[in-house]
This record gives C-alpha cells, sequence and structure tokens, in this order.
C-alpha cells in the first residue's frame, strides 16, 4: 500500500475510534473537549488537519477516572482502553482508545504493542495562583521525564553517552536503577503522578492543568472556558471544543486560523511497526523485523 492510501486508511481508522469514544461519552454522560491540533482542525477545517496524523481530546479528570473503572468492566467491542494501569509496557501516564485489530509499535526504543488510537488526556485542577500552579507544573514535568527515562530502552552506547554530559547524568543514574527495577520505579512514579493529580477538587477549582501537555505554562487556563462545550462539525460527525473554543484556541496557538509555512505542514507521530490489518503479537512481529 502507498503512502498516500496509508494516510487515506489511518485518518479513516483512527476517525472511526473517536466516533466509538464520543458514543462511550454519551452512554455514560462522560464530559470531553477536543484538543490542540483536532480543535484547530475542528474550528479551520471542519475536520482534520490535511497533515495532521492524530486526534487528541481532553476529559475533566472526574469523567477520565469514572472512564477507567467503566473500561474495566464494559467491552467496548474492537476497542479497548489502554492506560498505565492495565498494560505493564505502555509507557505513557495518559491514556488511549484503541483499535484491537491493528498493530502499532510507535519507538522501538518504548516497545509496546497497541493500535491506532485517539489520546485523552487527563485535565486536572490546579492551584488558583498562578505561580503556585506553575510549580506544580514544573513538578508534574520533573515527573514525567523520570518516567520516560525508565520506560526507554536504549543502546549500550546511548547509556553510556550519558556520561559525557553532566545535565544527563541524573538521567544516567535513574536508567542505572531501572535496569535492577523498571517495574517498582515505573509504578512509584505513577503513583506520584496520582497523587499530584488528584491534590485539587475540580468542581471547586478556578484553573485546570493539563499535565502531560505540550505546551508548557499555556497548559494552565481557566476552568471557566470549558463550559458544557461547542459543537462543531468535523468530517462527517461533530465534536465537542471548550465551550469558548476561539479563547482556548488563540491562548494556545495565536491566530490559529492562518495556515503555518509548508515546512511545517508535516507528520508528526513515530510508528516503527505497523499494521492495519490485524493485531499481531511480539513473535510474529519478530520475525518480520
Amino acid at each position: 500500500m502507498d503512502i498516500k492510501n496509508i494516510k487515506k486508511e489511518w485518518n479513516a481508522t483512527i476517525l472511526d475510534i473517536l466516533k466509538a469514544f464520543i458514543d462511550i461519552c454519551n452512554k455514560y454522560h462522560l464530559r470531553y473537549y477536543c484538543c490542540a491540533g483536532t480543535a484547530i482542525g475542528a474550528a479551520r477545517h471542519h475536520g482534520m488537519i490535511p497533515w495532521d496524523d492524530d486526534i487528541d481530546v481532553l476529559m475533566p479528570r472526574p469523567d477520565y477516572d469514572r472512564l477507567l473503572e467503566i473500561a474495566k468492566h464494559e467491552d467496548f467491542g474492537k476497542y479497548e482502553v489502554v492506560t498505565p494501569y492495565n498494560n505493564e509496557s505502555y509507557p505513557l501516564y495518559f491514556s488511549k482508545l484503541v483499535n484491537r485489530e491493528t498493530t502499532l509499535i510507535e519507538e522501538k526504543e518504548r516497545p509496546c504493542i497497541i493500535g491506532l488510537y485517539v489520546d485523552i488526556f487527563p485535565l486536572d485542577a490546579t492551584d488558583d495562583d498562578l505561580e503556585t500552579a506553575k510549580a506544580l507544573y514544573r513538578k508534574y514535568s520533573k515527573t514525567i521525564n523520570r518516567l520516560n527515562a525508565v520506560t526507554t530502552h536504549n543502546t549500550f552506547f546511548e547509556y553510556i553517552s550519558l556520561l559525557l554530559h553532566k545535565e544527563t547524568w541524573g538521567r544516567f543514574a535513574i536508567k542505572t536503577l531501572a535496569f535492577f527495577c523498571r517495574s517498582k520505579m515505573r509504578h512509584r512514579l505513577i503513583q506520584q503522578m496520582d497523587e499530584m493529580s488528584h491534590r485539587y477538587d475540580f468542581d471547586k477549582a478556578k484553573n485546570v492543568l493539563v499535565n502531560t501537555g505540550s505546551y508548557h505554562y499555556k497548559e494552565i487556563f481557566p476552568k471557566e472556558w470549558l463550559g458544557k462545550g461547542k459543537e462543531f462539525p468535523f468530517e462527517d460527525t461533530t465534536v465537542l471544543l471548550p465551550e469558548q473554543a476561539d479563547t482556548y484556541l488563540r491562548h494556545f496557538f495565536g491566530d490559529y486560523m492562518k495556515f503555518p509555512p509548508v515546512e511545517q505542514r508535516v507528520e508528526k507521530h513515530l510508528r516503527y511497526y505497523l499494521n492495519m490489518e490485524k493485531r499481531e503479537t511480539w513473535n510474529e512481529i519478530k520475525r518480520k523485523l
């Protein structure tokens, strides 16, 4: 299959996953909001950004926690919720709704078998004071960096090269410990993230925080922007963005209706191994690599 056809099938598959996610949210009365490039796509293109290759949603922490509980006993058919709690090799703190009839390994260094997916980011309450909220975000980031170090499998040369620069000595120490107790360290770091994520009452908070987001302090914003959500057409369906969608998007992206330079219109996500026809085992994959 050529690249153009792969992208077409890829996008069709993740759009179906998004529809399944929305159905789950509607069935159980769970709040969600499209975010990041998916939110830009909804507002500017009424669908996916043409060069984008993923779909991202936010869930308020109470709804996110409830989804994870529901997923423990609910059969979602060909879909599954992959979390750091139900998959020991999963290297991330946020979750994904995954098509279990596909196979995807995103990174050789973090070998976790999943399938095509929609990213589900928990949206946490944080302090009303912005400087205190920023301090908490820095603490989140430090813990996430440690989780990344623990879950990444480097070559021996990459591992030793961490000693060449003083600023990577800490990462070297964490990786050395991870050789002996990777699972225990991973669980401990996830527990630390859980504690920080539940420190504030979401319903009483004025500010919220996407602790696993990529936009630094911009990930802290007023909860009132969310509201009940605002509908936007998205391909052949309808999605929700924050109620104050324009304010939210300008906070993150400035003039989001303006197209980026051509050289920036590229896919950003990694695909070490991909099979869109079925879910494969490690043994099946190893024979092909």
